[in-house]
């Protein structure tokens, strides 16, 4: 099993590196840095040649620079990948190294302690067939610290049933706890002014009792093995109802992608927005149209 970290020489690669150590010797642990293809024919001034031997300098020091931010304790593998563009490159490498998971950095003009995307993140939600870890702006857990447990951010709905699975697999795999979590959300009013308070509360209810039911059957049927528990978050927003859940310095939030995503990983509107408002690493998981 291997986890693909795309590295680049600066804080949101540093934070990447710090969520991928938090699955240390459970999988292999892949760096990867990517540079420009060179053009690939000569110049008379050898311009082509000495770009290339910067290029390649380049990934050599960021590569170091990366073995020294993890450790001697920590075992990764380290490779540098010329392509046209830095998508490319990442996805040619999942398929090369056959990763299961692809971890990235957020962009640096983003809130302190939260996934910002930027253009490479933006690109890979949109086409990674893996997983994709976001780590947020500045994480930095202790050198010592392993997963703790995984959170599944569950609708309660019969297609996030697969991403239900897929937490489930990742807290088998690294041998921690489940925690379902279900979101009574509401970023406005949700029926117009004239059906009144009471009707909504109503509504409101029906949707706690809901989610409750979904998730007594899902925790029914998770495979033997994996401790699980189960809660209900509220809010006027996401971030203030993830900001109200109690968060292991070691802990994971697993989310499933939008079913437009056909076995990609697009963001929906909720989606998008749990992303953004998470104080811990967020995996998406790919879209699965189609499962149950």
């Amino acid at each position: 099993m291997r986890y693909l970290i795309a590295y680049s020489a600066d804080s949101g690669g540093r934070a990447a590196l710090a969520v991928a150590r938090l699955f240390a010797g459970d999988v292999t642990l892949t760096v990867v840095t990517i540079t420009p293809e060179t053009w690939g024919y000569p110049s008379s001034a050898r311009v082509d040649a000495e770009y290339a031997q910067f290029l390649t300098e380049h990934a050599a020091k960021a590569l170091e620079e990366a073995r020294q931010f993890l450790g001697e304790d920590v075992e990764a593998e380290f490779l540098a990948r010329a392509a046209r563009s830095t998508i490319e490159g990442i996805l040619d490498a999942i398929k090369e190294l056959d990763a299961k998971m692809v971890i990235l950095g957020s962009a640096r003009n983003g809130p302190f302690g939260r996934f910002v995307g930027g253009s490479v993140s933006d690109s890979l939600l949109h086409v990674a067939p893996v997983p994709v870890a976001l780590a947020p702006r500045g994480y930095r857990p202790s050198r010592q610290t392993h997963v703790q447990r995984i959170t599944c951010c569950f609708a309660g709905r019969g297609h996030t049933g697969a991403t239900v699975a897929a937490a489930a697999e990742l807290a088998r795999r690294h041998k921690v706890p489940l925690r379902l979590v279900t979101g009574v959300v509401r970023d406005r009013q949700m029926y117009p002014s004239l059906v009144g308070w009471q009707s909504e509360r109503l509504v409101e209810e029906q949707w706690r009792s809901d989610a409750v039911e979904a998730q007594r059957q899902i925790l029914a049927i998770l495979p033997e093995g994996v401790e699980a528990t189960a809660e209900l978050i509220d809010g006027p927003n996401w971030e203030e109802a993830l900001d109200r859940l109690d968060w292991a310095e070691g802990e994971v939030l697993v989310i499933g992608s939008s079913r437009l995503g056909l076995g990609r990983t697009f963001l929906g509107s909720n989606a998008t927005k749990i992303v953004r408002s998470s104080p811990v690493p967020t995996i998406v998981v790919p879209g699965a149209a189609g499962r149950s």
